[in-house]
């Protein structure tokens, strides 16, 4: 089981699109539909192996599905976006039988691709409260 790294990581779904901010580096990251859907559903408690099972058999599902799952969850850690969940005790699994796709998921086909984004990291990584300088005002930007 897994969880967002919320040291480091703000998470959220909207319109069915996972936004995930890093806060120290300014990054943000962008997924694929099915991604976002794939992300979600992990951090509600689903196992790689139970949203493969939900994945197979659907057209354009490729047959290395669960391979592909585990490459994503691994790339989600290496970006430091996932954790292991500390505490796996009383977490609830969700079964395969419970796991549903909507179309939108599935419109733009079974890629997991994870975007990076840089453009808002002065926007991210300022600091409006204390940032300020009496005799210069604000912002007072940050040397890179």
């Amino acid at each position: 089981m897994y969880s967002i790294n919320a040291k480091k990581m703000y998470y959220d779904m909207a319109d069915g699109q996972a936004i995930v901010i890093n806060f120290e580096t300014g990054m943000y990251y962008g997924m694929s539909p099915l991604a976002s859907a794939i992300l979600d559903l992990i951090l509600k408690g689903a196992t790689p192996e139970a949203i493969a099972a939900a994945l197979k058999g659907k057209p354009g599902a490729s047959a290395s599905i669960e391979e592909d799952i585990k490459a994503f969850i691994q790339k989600l850690m290496d970006r430091e976006i996932l954790v292991v969940h500390e505490n796996q005790d009383g977490l609830k699994s969700i079964a395969a039988e419970e796991i549903q796709f909507d179309q939108e998921a599935l419109a733009e086909g079974f890629g997991l691709e994870i975007n990076e984004y840089a453009e808002a990291q002065d926007l991210i990584l300022a600091d409006p409260i204390h940032d300020v300088n009496v005799d210069m005002g604000w912002p007072i930007m940050k040397e890179s």
